[in-house]
């Protein structure tokens, strides 16, 4: 079972969001390509979904699609900025990390992604406490006082981002393409008068490729 944060997620209209123009772009304004005038060229297909940003939350996103069996029908595209990348584990710890809470780490475990986590390595918070700035009140939080389950866990980025690859990239999840070095120069969204008669998201990339979709959900710049 997905988490009720994903779930809203996914069936979250893109168009209900963004009011104030049929054309938003992810660029910058100087960058900005027309896209009510520019012809379809380089149609490289339609999808149900598209996700714009490949970090954790897109690739999260684009995992739990892969394996929910309501929406593992779904056609989904997920564009990521950067290369194809070799991930390493590295003997040295990198300071970019995140906190997880239990209820990610339920997430992840939903998606068989956390026994790659514990394969590689992560740090167990055990044990917290929080001062206030203005006073001498504190609280603090114990491992022991949760039925034993941690009260966190800090994860390298790399890690975590990897470990989530790893499954998204199973050979099972078909039905989720991965674009890397995607570049997007802008999209355009269907107008009011034609959302019934062309309800479809239009993206073009940099390199001149374009999609269509019926969702698009944007993560992060690309």
């Amino acid at each position: 079972m997905l988490s009720n944060n994903v779930k809203r997620l996914l069936i979250r209209p893109i168009r209900c969001s963004i009011r104030c123009a049929s054309v938003r772009t992810l660029t910058t304004a100087e960058d900005v390509i027309d896209l009510t005038s520019k012809p379809v060229t380089n149609f490289r297909g339609d999808y149900d979904l598209i996700i714009a940003g490949g970090g954790m939350v897109g690739c999260t996103l684009a995992c739990a699609l892969a394996k929910d069996n309501l929406l593992s029908s779904l056609k989904v595209l997920l564009l990521e900025g950067s290369p194809n990348k070799t991930f390493q584990l590295k003997p040295e710890y990198s300071n970019r990390v995140v906190a997880l809470n239990q209820n990610t780490k339920t997430l992840m475990n939903s998606l068989n992604v956390w026994r790659h986590v514990e394969k590689m390595r992560l740090q167990p918070v055990r044990h917290m406490q929080v001062w206030d700035a203005c006073s001498d009140a504190m609280i603090a939080f114990n491992s022991a006082d949760m039925l034993d389950d941690d009260v966190a866990y800090i994860v390298e980025n790399d890690v975590l981002l990897h470990a989530i690859n790893t499954e998204l990239t199973d050979a099972k999840n078909k039905n989720v393409n991965i674009v890397y070095n995607a570049k997007i120069a802008g999209y355009q969204l269907p107008r009011p008068e034609e959302s019934k008669s062309n309800p479809k998201s239009r993206v073009v990339m940099a390199n001149g490729d374009t999609y269509t979709c019926q969702l698009l959900e944007y993560i992060a710049n690309v």
